[in-house]
């Protein structure tokens, strides 16, 4: 199990665990032994005396609290760090969607200018074969016996169109040929951004697993304390002595309770899987009516699961970010190879459950839906990219046999 499956889960039901199983009168030392925290000798101590019993129940609920702000302002500079590398792809996403389009005025540019000057010189062409070297001179001499002035000013006339029309040709290949070369230069300006922004995403990318690595050991740090601190609060308050058996049990339900269930999906023979069920409520495109905060184009696939239902990894893969990812709330990504990745967003807190580094399996339950960041209700934001370029998640999914 993933740090990240502890986290705020524990925080929040520590105390309704540790009620719910029986705490035994035995030796419990403390993870991280200091000066300011009660030994067992001191609870039993206290259990002597009202007064000192009471002291001593408010100094373990007061560190405690302390444990507990410790933990939540680790949690807030990972977020932090987390919003900050989201807005940074977000500003990659917006200039790599704003280069396909400038490449794509290129294109067009190119083929106009290429067209029209053929045009031009396959024009030019018919006005060699019809003039040669002097075609007013040509013209003169050309009359032959069944000519006249009437076939002259004929020739004429259409010596001077063809020139005319050649010349407006030229001049519309020209345009194109400056409407391309100005849009080529839009281009490797888009592109020399899109560089640096890449490099921005990168260095928040760096800092933002940093700091959630840092947070996840805090966290730990910090739980293992308060699963301690309360063991010692439940002995000191309860009223009859439990046996050292009753005390194990209680320790196991709580570990269970911190674990989520070994379930998964079935695996297609390409190694394919469904990431979530339910029906899908939200699809890739344009979205004028985002909710408040979110992109107003939807890089993902929205499918309704209910909260706390799994989340599973729709292919084989390397995790490469698990954490706060500031309007997408919690979100794994994962690099499944070949320039794939996926992506899963709104995880619940304390719902991921691998850690970066890890390497899962296709089908394996890595997290359980929330509604976390800018999401309006509990479903599972499912993105795909190929080159780091976000893909319509359904037919991207559909040629793999999957349909979502």
């Amino acid at each position: 199990m993933g740090l990240h499956g502890r986290r705020l889960h524990t925080r929040r039901g520590l105390i309704a665990l540790a009620a719910a199983g029986a705490v035994g009168i035995v030796a419990v030392p403390l993870s991280a032994q200091a000066d300011e925290y009660p030994s067992w000798n001191d609870v039993l101590k206290a259990r002597r005396n009202v007064k000192a019993k009471a002291a001593e129940v408010s100094r373990i609920k007061g560190l405690l609290a302390k444990s507990r702000a410790a933990a939540e302002a680790a949690q807030r500079e990972a977020e932090q760090r987390g919003t900050v590398y989201q807005a940074a792809r977000s500003r990659v996403d917006a200039a790599t969607a704003r280069l396909a389009v400038i490449q794509k005025q290129v294109d067009e540019d190119d083929a106009r200018a290429k067209e029209a000057m053929q045009r031009a010189g396959q024009l030019a062409a018919q006005l060699s074969r019809t003039s040669g070297a002097d075609p007013e001179t040509e013209l003169f001499f050309s009359g032959g016996s069944g000519g006249g002035p009437a076939d002259f000013l004929s020739k004429l006339g259409r010596l001077a169109k063809l020139t005319e029309s050649n010349g407006a040709i030229a001049d519309e290949a020209q345009a194109a040929k400056n409407a391309a070369a100005a849009t080529q230069a839009q281009l490797e300006q888009a592109k020399e951004q899109l560089v640096g922004l890449r490099n921005d995403a990168k260095v928040a990318y760096q800092a933002a697993v940093k700091a959630s690595e840092a947070a996840n050991a805090q966290v730990q740090r910090e739980e293992d304390k308060q699963a301690e601190l309360q063991s010692l609060l439940d002995a000191l308050q309860a009223k009859a002595v439990s046996t050292q058996a009753e005390f194990n049990r209680g320790v196991a339900a709580r570990k269970a309770a911190l674990r989520p269930a070994a379930v998964s999906t079935g695996v297609l023979p390409n190694g394919w899987a469904m990431p979530a069920y339910g029906p899908i409520t939200g699809r890739f495109g344009p979205r004028p009516d985002q909710p408040a905060g979110a992109n107003f184009f939807h890089r993902g696939t929205d499918i309704g699961a209910s909260y706390g239902s799994p989340i599973y990894a729709a292919h084989a893969g390397r995790v490469t970010y698990a954490g706060w990812f500031g309007t997408y709330g919690y979100w794994i990504e994962i690099d499944n190879g070949d320039g794939i990745e996926t992506g899963y967003a709104h995880i619940r807190p304390g719902g991921i459950f691998v850690r970066v580094g890890q390497t899962v399996t296709a089908g394996q339950n890595i997290a359980s839906v929330g509604a976390t960041g800018a999401a309006t209700g509990p479903h599972l934001h499912f993105e795909t990219r190929v080159n780091e370029v976000a893909q319509d998640a359904q037919p991207f999914m559909a040629a793999r046999g999957i349909t979502l």
